[in-house]
């Protein structure tokens, strides 16, 4: 087994799956890798009441010290029509003085092990600069592409269409669920976006709040945009809708007025190059720029083919399937 630096983790660490009562650690240890509090609430609501299931948690310890934890959050990803479960690495940390000890690694491997006990066809990841080597070389998943990020500076824009039909709710209600139906199999690959799903993902976030914009056709919808204000920016984290960009482009249009209302320079996104509406919001001012961010992915089952899955133009990846915006 490849490990962290060539090494595997050191025998003196005791690693086990996460049980009710390790709460407390798991905070301290964020505290401790990040500099600010973990609220419960929202560990809770990350890795525990997740539609999909709960995460599969692995934590490092030496003795009764926590020194490392690593999570997979579960979601059921939709390949060519099957949907299958699959699994999101996050949730990396480790105490400072135990860096560089094999940990990382040790803990990934004892979860894509776990993933794929539970019938998981696909893993994947969006490391940061540092684990980004260790996840490739060491654990062997494949890079997929370099993300970018898609963005338009306020006040350079050109020739937007004027807003129709769409409105701001408050709730994901069950026109999503016959919106993800009519539309889910229109990407090789995509993860769910049903109702239960965005509902967890925007609404029950007990830290961050989003608005939900909705392109309404009389009683139904032809597709939504999900935002929240970063910085000096809005974030579109989430888009889906039919496949006319017409759509994509009334609520593109509708993101902007919000932002410049809130006075944000910026609005950014993920949209892959390949998707028909980023020909249209290029020829209007967005252009790709940093951050970039890694995507990788380990195929953990072979029904799927590897060559597909590692095709980044298979993928429709927005900022929501991360686990940080």
């Amino acid at each position: 087994m490849r490990t962290e630096g060539g090494r595997a983790a050191d025998p003196e660490f005791d690693i086990r799956p996460y049980q009710a009562g390790d709460e407390a650690q798991i905070r301290e240890l964020f505290q401790l890798s990040f500099g600010r509090p973990l609220p419960e609430a929202r560990r809770r609501w990350r890795y525990q009441d997740n539609p999909a299931g709960p995460a599969l948690i692995d934590l490092a310890w030496q003795g009764e010290v926590l020194v490392a934890h690593r999570a997979q959050s579960l979601f059921a990803l939709c390949v060519e029509g099957q949907e299958r479960l699959a699994g999101l690495g996050g949730g990396i940390m480790t105490r400072p003085e135990y860096r560089g000890r094999g940990l990382y690694a040790a803990l990934t491997h004892r979860q894509l092990q776990r993933l794929a006990q539970q019938g998981a066809a696909i893993a994947i990841g969006l490391p940061n600069s540092y684990s980004h080597r260790i996840i490739v070389r060491d654990i062997g998943y494949v890079d997929i592409h370099e993300v970018p990020t898609f963005c338009l500076r306020l006040g350079a824009e050109r020739a937007f269409p004027a807003v129709r039909r769409v409105v701001e709710l408050s709730q994901f209600d069950a026109r999503f669920d016959r919106l993800w139906q009519r539309v889910k199999d229109d990407h090789p690959i995509i993860a769910r976006r049903d109702r239960a799903h965005l509902q967890w993902r925007y609404v029950q976030n007990p830290t961050v709040q989003y608005r939900i914009l909705a392109c309404e056709d009389n009683e139904e919808l032809l597709g939504y945009a999900v935002c929240k204000r970063f910085g000096q920016q809005v974030h579109v984290v989430d888009l889906l809708s039919v496949k006319e960009a017409e759509v994509g482009l009334h609520l593109i249009s509708r993101a902007i007025e919000i932002a410049r209302r809130d006075g944000a320079s910026a609005l950014s996104m993920w949209l892959n190059v390949n998707h028909p509406l980023h020909w249209e919001l290029e020829k209007r001012g967005f252009c790709n720029q940093e951050p970039v961010t890694y995507f990788t992915g380990l195929v953990l089952r072979r029904e799927f083919s590897a060559h597909l899955v590692y095709d980044y133009r298979s993928w429709y990846l927005t900022m929501g399937d991360s686990d940080v915006y």
